[in-house]
């Protein structure tokens, strides 16, 4: 029985290819929220809101949402100029539009 057992393994780990690995990093991003993303400028005063999402377990990229005005949400991506800069000023825009 012990000699099944440790064949088994060896066939387990024989057939373990590193590609495997990759499918599943792959699948893990089912949870991102952004599909897609847009590399076009948004002008300010269209942003109703914006919401930023760390990389995590379940997404493994940091996910920029703006939502417009119109009530539609748009992902942009977070290594374009416009929104590395937008993202250094969050927390001096979120000081300003708090309430005193």
């Amino acid at each position: 029985m012990a000699v099944r057992a440790a064949l088994l393994l060896g066939v387990l780990l024989l057939s373990h290819r590193p590609g495997d690995t990759a499918i599943l990093e792959a699948n893990g991003n089912l949870s991102c929220r952004c599909l897609k993303s847009t590399r076009a400028f948004i002008p300010p005063e269209k942003y109703s809101s914006i919401e930023v999402w760390p990389v995590g377990s379940s997404c493994r990229r940091l996910q920029v949402v703006i939502k417009l005005k119109s009530l539609k949400r748009v992902c942009v991506d977070p290594d374009t100029a416009w929104v590395k800069k937008l993202l250094q000023d969050l927390p001096r825009l979120r000081k300003k539009k708090a309430p005193r």
